[in-house]
């Protein structure tokens, strides 16, 4: 689909309707004000732009992200449109599919919540949801040191955060279970639009302090163990928000989830209680970088401990020392709070990963990437620059 605009009917950003005065329109509470351009201007503009559109590629359907269905029903912009995207108006959905049931519909901008994605789920004609957002991003990101907007579901490291999982167990068919834990017992606040889910791959907490356990699956059944003792088998459909869910002290040892459906083993899942930081653990993806100056890599690193399992807490500084036609162009830890220079040679992880960014030089030649941290084993990764 082709897009003629995100969020161009903002209410009173800058343009305003009548309509306004009737119902509340979600993200904001703005009301008509004659000062500013009538909204009107939004269905001939919508109009043009769609037809310029058909002239250049009648193959395609033209779309919007309505930030107020409301005021664009009203104006023609919606109707301009082969497929009407809402962002963040689910509560519209049914009501506007009874007024303009030829209309094709999805969401183009939703939250994380559970509710916004059973809208879609639910209901035949909706077609989807895209979530604010895939990928954190730069900016927006509250008050100083906050760098980066945390909404993402995979983090500036590239690495899947926990609402990934969530996700994956609503939208995979693949059969797949997931473990996150949280110490968090008594904060039971609803969740805000954006909100993930507050619980970490993690299993390392104080001797006999009460943990949440929850497990996200697509499966019909999950079965928790704990150093090989069963903690019993839960039911899905038993739980209404998709996280079946164990409370119990901690006990060092090796968290196991089974997954099942019909009694036959689906999916396995284990999280381990590690120990400190020994070794430096790094991979690059690629064996080669083209000696054109533009090609770029990437390097993964991940600290492990003695049996090689990544440490989630571990945040330790990491010098990176390349020798060859090749340069460092950057450090991400993804750490949201996290102002260290970004193109030096030192940077420290965060949740025990760190991502480098390499890009090549005009010479041909080895490259040799050594990461060396304080008390850790050093590695070096090796690659080649090739014309």
């Amino acid at each position: 689909m082709w897009s003629i605009g995100n969020e161009v009917d903002y209410p009173n950003d800058p343009y305003t309707h009548q309509i306004l005065n009737t119902e509340a329109n979600p993200q904001t509470w703005a009301k008509f004000t004659e000062s500013l351009p009538h909204a009107n201007r939004l269905g001939e503009v919508a109009r043009e732009l769609a037809a310029v559109i058909k002239e250049l590629d009648k193959t395609r359907p033209v779309t919007a992200g309505l930030a107020s269905a409301l005021m664009s029903n009203e104006t023609g912009y919606a109707d301009a449109l082969d497929v009407a995207g809402y962002n963040y108006q689910e509560s519209r959905y049914a009501s506007d599919h009874k007024k303009y049931p030829a209309r094709p519909l999805y969401g183009s901008e939703n939250g994380m919540t559970l509710e916004m994605w059973n809208y879609v789920a639910d209901n035949d004609y909706v077609m989807d949801q895209f979530l604010w957002t895939g990928f954190e991003y730069l900016g927006e990101a509250g008050r100083f040191p906050m760098r980066s907007n945390t909404a993402g579901v995979i983090d500036l490291a590239g690495n899947r955060k926990t609402e990934f999982y969530f996700r994956q167990s609503l939208w995979s068919d693949k059969p797949m279970v997931f473990l996150g834990t949280t110490d968090r017992l008594t904060e039971r606040a609803p969740a805000g639009l954006w909100d993930h889910k507050r619980v970490e791959p993690l299993w390392n907490y104080e001797d006999g302090k009460m943990i949440s356990i929850n497990a996200f699956s697509n499966c019909e059944e999950v079965e928790l163990l704990l150093n090989g003792r069963s903690l019993g088998n839960k039911k899905m459909a038993d739980f209404t928000n998709r996280s079946i869910t164990w409370e119990l002290p901690f006990k060092k040892g090796t968290l196991r989830a089974i997954a099942r459906n019909k009694g036959a083993e689906m999916a396995l899942f284990e999280l381990k209680t590690t120990g400190f930081p020994v070794r430096i653990s790094a991979i690059c993806n690629e064996k080669s970088l083209k000696a054109d100056k533009k090609d770029i890599t990437h390097v993964f690193v991940t600290l492990c401990d003695e049996a090689g399992n990544t440490v989630y807490t571990a945040d330790n500084e990491i010098t990176c020392e390349i020798t060859g036609p090749a340069s460092l162009i950057g450090m991400e830890d993804s750490n949201p709070s996290n102002i260290e220079d970004y193109k030096d040679n030192r940077q420290h992880t965060f949740h025990g990963k760190l991502l480098i960014y390499l890009q090549s030089t005009d010479k041909t030649g080895p490259v040799y990437v050594k990461l060396s941290s304080p008390g850790l084993k050093e590695t070096t990764v090796t690659l080649k620059a090739i014309q």
